[in-house]
């Protein structure tokens, strides 16, 4: 099993997710193309189920991060105001810039922009995903994640035998109902309960064999209820995550440390980028076209996290929370 200070798959399986979704999204510009039609339509078939990767990532990863920080429920609003800091001022760098260039696109076209004031106010608190920019939308199910996984952990802490043997049942159970219609954690909730009980098996509590049979049973009710390839996707990360311990390739692991700026702007600049020059360009060139777009996108991203992202991460590392003792450890802990 892995060494406890430090996950060293984490970034790269960030890494992987990112540029499935990446691959998955150009893909599907690039299928217009006259050439390589089928491997493209692989490609978007596939790649989309490195957003369960992420979900798994963050189930295991903020109940890890609040354990060695020595969180308690009085650090509840702290804990957010740090999810706060670090991803949503570049979510709204991210904003602006997928309207400006959707603005720019429209208006070269001649058409008129399906944005208004309405759409962008709800989009600046995850309750809209611009059509140039659909990614957003998993942005709002992550933030319902840490509102319900602050409270949660506490009663991980407290009541381990009720939270775990009892409330991950019934929360697996919830994510069947019309629940899902009025909260979309719900309908992920199960990706997000795999990570979460995958660190309870890391941290080798006092039941094992507990959460290893409801580790067991989550991964099942993923093969019974949903795709086959997210239920693989979730498989395979947890079983890296708490059985693989190496040093990945930095072609993976420099993604994985860029992924959040990746994730946020790959898609306008990628598809205006693809469906511009497929306008003049052969469809032989698709390939390029399509390499193209990914290194665009992860040059700029890549500018973008160390001007918005990082400094922002940085920040959000100041703030402490008040239980932590001199020994508490406070990680940088990345979302998508």
């Amino acid at each position: 099993m892995a060494n406890k200070n430090k996950i060293t798959s984490l970034a790269a399986l960030r890494g992987i997710a990112v540029i499935a979704v990446c691959f998955c999204h150009f893909s599907k510009a690039a299928e217009n193309g006259a050439h390589f039609s089928g491997i493209f339509k692989w490609m978007e078939d596939y790649g989309k189920y490195g957003l369960q990767v992420f979900f798994v990532i963050s189930g295991f990863v903020i109940p890890y991060s609040l354990e060695k920080s020595g969180y308690a429920f009085r650090d509840y609003p702290r804990f957010l105001y740090k999810r706060l800091l670090r991803l949503h001022p570049p979510y709204l760098a991210a904003l602006a810039f997928t309207l400006f260039i959707a603005e720019v696109s429209y208006w070269s076209r001649h058409l008129p922009n399906p944005e208004n004031l309405s759409t962008i106010l709800q989009s600046l608190f995850y309750l809209h995903a611009p059509i140039d920019n659909p990614v957003f939308w998993s942005l709002r199910i992550e933030a319902e994640y840490y509102l319900f996984i602050g409270l949660y952990f506490i009663l991980l802490k407290k009541y381990p035998l009720a939270a775990v043997g009892a409330g991950i049942p019934v929360l697996t159970i919830l994510s069947q109902t019309h629940l899902v219609d009025y909260c979309g954690l719900f309908n992920f909730m199960v990706f997000f309960m795999i990570g979460t009980v995958g660190f309870l098996v890391y941290n080798k509590s006092s039941k094992p064999w507990l959460e290893q049979a409801l580790l067991v049973f989550l991964l099942a009710f993923c093969f019974l209820f949903y795709e086959q390839g997210a239920a693989i996707a979730a498989l395979f990360t947890i079983s890296v995550i708490l059985y693989v311990n190496k040093n990945f390739h930095s072609v993976l692991e420099h993604p994985g440390e860029i992924s959040y700026s990746l994730y946020l702007i790959h898609f306008p600049l990628g598809i205006k980028f693809m469906n511009l020059m497929m306008r003049t360009t052969n469809g032989a060139y698709v390939w390029w076209l399509f390499l193209g777009a990914f290194f665009l996108s992860y040059a700029c991203a890549w500018v973008f996290w160390r001007l918005i992202e990082r400094p922002c991460m940085r920040l959000s590392q100041k703030i402490k929370y008040t239980a932590a003792g001199p020994a508490a450890v406070s990680l940088p802990v990345q979302s998508l």
